[in-house]
């Protein structure tokens, strides 16, 4: 694959927003809108994304029917389902379908994209040097009125709109047990997508060159417009956040078991024991495998 023209982008200041607004909304655990200049980024025409997908490792290309239900409470999409999902992608005004690009980042010119993104808020959102890590990069290219079930993600996101207008809506859990149960869910193969569809909270109109920062478990849905749409998500964990998903993780293991653990949060010297249990069974990887527990869309 050949790196586009004027794809460097180091040092170029590629996002806007406040930083004290983001650094506030991201302690609390809060989205937040951003914006960016990435509309006319050469890697992030529908062409480039096509010519991407073609170049991914087959597993890393999730090919499924836009005409969903907003509640898809089971299972997740099929993948490396297309030999060519490139040509999906130039003919998608006729072959109805929904992509997700996995792990673009295997890709140098991505890699350094999402890095540049990335690191713009690592400056303002990292408690200690490194507390951003793990990070993965994701392109997501759509038929006209797709519908992206209610889901959430275990990850911090970064969902930026490149092309097409999509309505991004974002909810909350209308108890702590029901996000409790869901969280559970998610461990026992739910990928995210939840029972019953959260309380509204907002609802963005995602047009090129508009973003929403969403932290960990929060859900929500999309619905595009009447055009095809392109969008990238640049996800990471924080030290917090990746130490809570061993516990999960670790706990989803003993509930196999018929034992109920405590849920992170309760006590922090538990939790880093079954975060240290997790990595000493050398169970990371199972953690950190990208194809079978991203959620995103």
């Amino acid at each position: 694959m050949t790196q586009a023209a004027g794809s460097t982008t180091r040092g170029a200041r590629l996002l806007e927003f406040d930083a004290a607004a983001l650094a506030a909304a991201y302690r609390a655990h809060a989205p937040i809108a951003v914006e960016h200049g990435l509309a006319d980024q050469p890697l992030l025409t529908l062409e480039a994304i096509a010519d991407l997908a073609d170049w991914l490792p087959r597993d890393c290309v999730i090919c499924d029917t836009p005409d969903q239900p907003l509640l898809v409470p089971e299972g997740g999409p099929p993948r490396g389902s297309e030999p060519r999902p490139g040509d999906v992608i130039r003919h998608l005004e006729v072959r109805r379908s929904w992509l997700t690009l996995l792990n673009i980042e295997q890709q140098p010119a991505y890699r350094e994209l999402m890095d540049a993104c990335l690191d713009q808020i690592a400056a303002v959102v990292e408690h200690r040097p490194g507390d951003m890590r793990r990070r993965v990069g994701f392109i997501f290219v759509s038929s006209p009125l797709s519908v992206t079930p209610a889901h959430f993600d275990i990850e911090h996101s970064l969902l930026l709109q490149i092309s097409g207008q999509k309505e991004l809506t974002v909810g909350h859990f209308a108890t702590a047990a029901v996000e409790r149960r869901e969280c559970e869910r998610y461990w026992e193969g739910s990928h995210g997508r939840v029972e019953d569809l959260p309380l509204v909270e907002v609802t963005h109109d995602m047009v090129p060159g508009r973003g929403v920062y969403l932290p960990p478990i929060r859900p929500h849905w999309v619905i595009n417009s009447d055009a095809v749409t392109l969008s990238m998500t640049l996800t990471f964990f924080s030290a917090d956040s990746e130490r809570d998903q061993f516990v999960e993780a670790f706990n989803a293991r003993l509930r196999r078991f018929r034992v109920h653990p405590r849920p992170p949060g309760r006590s922090l010297a538990v939790d880093e024991v079954k975060a240290t249990a997790m990595r000493t069974w050398g169970l990371r990887r199972r953690l950190t495998g990208r194809h079978e527990e991203s959620t995103h869309y």
